[in-house]
């Protein structure tokens, strides 16, 4: 398993390259190549399920392009096959999950109340509906429950920028949008 691992962190480290790095590239094809093959070549015995899981996903998504909350849950229900788990730390790690999951579903009751009680969704109707979308940027980049006042900052910036785009793309005329911009440049 140890010398998977390694293959499969290589793998992992291979897409962080800048352009122009060819050892890098050239890590990346082969340890594709390699992870590919194994998966056809593991037997299905217990023993190898986590892994080819692991490599599964790994393929599937690098590692850098991963939510982290999404990923801490995948791992959590992962680990629950995977032979000689510490179960003990597997439910901490729930419970945190938990915790941190409980804090982020009030970080959007918070933002919903937000842009729909004052009406500022009702009075933005030709605006895209991004709250959600927003919601999930201000938590891929900052996902920690004690950044929960950063992520709401994030958040409110974020709708007004979509809004504000929505304005000049389908909303406002040429004399208002002209208005508009000499009122921001002010």
């Amino acid at each position: 398993h140890e010398d998977l691992k390694d293959i499969l962190s290589l793998y992992e480290a291979s897409h962080l390259a800048y352009e122009g790095e060819d050892i890098l590239d050239k890590a990346k094809t082969h340890t594709t190549k390699y992870l590919k093959n194994i998966l056809l070549e593991m037997d299905s015995s217990d023993n190898y399920e986590f892994m080819k899981e692991l490599i599964r996903h790994s393929l599937e998504i690098p590692l850098h392009r991963r939510m982290v909350m999404l990923e801490a849950r995948w791992y959590i229900e992962s680990c629950k096959k995977k032979e000689g788990t510490n179960m003990t730390l597997l439910e901490l790690a729930k419970l945190e999950f938990n915790i941190a999951q409980s804090v982020l579903q009030q970080d959007l009751k918070s933002v919903s109340w937000w842009w729909n009680n004052p009406g500022l969704a009702k009075e933005l109707s030709f605006s895209r509906d991004r709250l959600v979308e927003c919601f999930f940027v201000a938590v891929s980049l900052m996902y920690e429950p004690q950044f929960s006042s950063y992520r709401q900052g994030l958040r409110k910036v974020a709708l007004f920028i979509t809004t504000i785009d929505d304005i000049y793309d389908i909303y406002g005329t040429m004399s208002e949008l002209e208005l508009f911009t000499d009122a921001v440049e002010r």
